[in-house]
């Protein structure tokens, strides 16, 4: 390999490192709409917990009647925390596989750092036997 491919092999080294940059700022942003995501079920589910709770108060009958009384009144509620926790779910797989793009991406520019380390040696040893 030439000095020239070795220049190109540097350059494309120098362009994975900006790539990582912009996945790492991806991951980032994919994370806080996940962490959005996360709050927004939490409060969907307290909300649908607080609605049973205060409905169970209000039936009357013996428990188990009374709780699945509650549980139907709040089934809008229940519909709206289920919605969320599947967009929170598919918030999450992005954040995976974000990461997964960033230790693939990580990879490569080992592999790359590899090969660029290679040919310098090769560059060098060829130097010496021409001296």
């Amino acid at each position: 390999m030439s000095a020239y491919e070795s220049e190109v092999l540097a350059r494309q080294l120098a362009q994975l490192g900006r790539d990582l940059d912009a996945e790492v700022a991806i991951l980032g942003e994919l994370e806080e709409v996940a962490a959005d995501m996360e709050g927004e079920y939490r409060k969907l589910k307290s909300a649908y917990d607080d609605c049973v709770d205060r409905t169970f108060l209000d039936f009357g009958g013996n428990v188990e009647t009374r709780k699945a009384e509650a549980r139907l009144a709040c089934s809008t509620e229940r519909t709206l925390m289920h919605e969320a926790n599947t967009e929170w779910d598919k918030a999450k797989g992005r954040v995976f596989t974000q990461n997964a793009n960033l230790r693939a991406l990580h990879d490569r520019i080992d592999i790359g750092r590899s090969l660029l380390s290679r040919e310098r040696a090769l560059i060098s040893i060829a130097g010496v036997n021409e001296t």
